[in-house]
């Protein structure tokens, strides 16, 4: 008899403890999580200003050489006429003064073809043309990390109107490196879109969201 109660009390003893370690090891999940929930309140979040949101809906993204001429040197161009403004470029030339390649600085925004011009003086210059092949709608935004978190630019992705959704880093923007430090600006030129006429630009990045409307 007596040994059968000390059996039994050395069960009821174990199960006690088996349920005492349970709650002590409940008790320390709680406070874990409790700690994580603390420091993940003290991470500080992501905060940026979009500083600008211009919609170009006629942009000139496209240029053709119809004649190259020759005695030209490295130089500029420019439109005139059209309806619009705010055009300008560069272009460079060849050993024998050929124009051989152009680039856009501004792509302004006609609701018509300009007439691109050769800006001078290119007193040797002679024959050159070139002309107007594609516009298209152009949105340039720059933002700035207003916080005091360092963002990897592929953590940042913008929006248009809600949607077409892109990440940060396929739009080419104009940084020093990698990340986007506090007090930084950073640009984009966001071409590929067609003739389509949108209303807002937004961002996002790791739980933070502004918006702008495009001008």
């Amino acid at each position: 008899m007596g040994a059968s109660v000390g059996i039994g009390g050395l069960i009821v003893g174990t199960s006690m403890l088996v349920v005492l370690a349970l709650a002590v090891n409940a008790i320390d999940l709680r406070l874990e999580s409790s700690l994580e929930t603390i420091d993940s309140a003290n991470e500080p979040v992501p905060s940026f200003t979009i500083d600008n949101a211009d919609i170009a809906t006629g942009a000139i993204t496209s240029l053709q050489i119809d004649n190259p001429g020759s005695g030209y040197v490295n130089g500029t161009i420019s439109a005139i006429g059209g309806t619009g403004s705010g055009f300008t470029g560069t272009f460079t030339v060849n050993s024998s003064g050929a124009i051989v390649s152009w680039s856009i600085t501004s792509h302004g925004d006609y609701s018509s073809n300009p007439i691109i011009v050769i800006d001078g003086p290119q007193s040797t210059g002679s024959n050159g043309a070139l002309s107007v092949v594609t516009r298209s709608t152009v949105i340039d935004v720059n933002i700035t990390n207003v916080g005091s978190v360092i963002v990897p630019v592929n953590e940042v992705w913008v929006f248009l109107d809600g949607e077409n959704a892109r990440n940060l880093a396929t739009l080419s923007p104009i940084a020093d490196s990698d990340y986007i430090y506090p007090g930084d600006t950073v640009g984009v030129v966001w071409r590929g879109l067609g003739n389509t006429v949108f209303e807002t630009a937004a961002l996002s990045c790791n739980g933070f969201n502004t918006a702008r409307t495009l001008e």
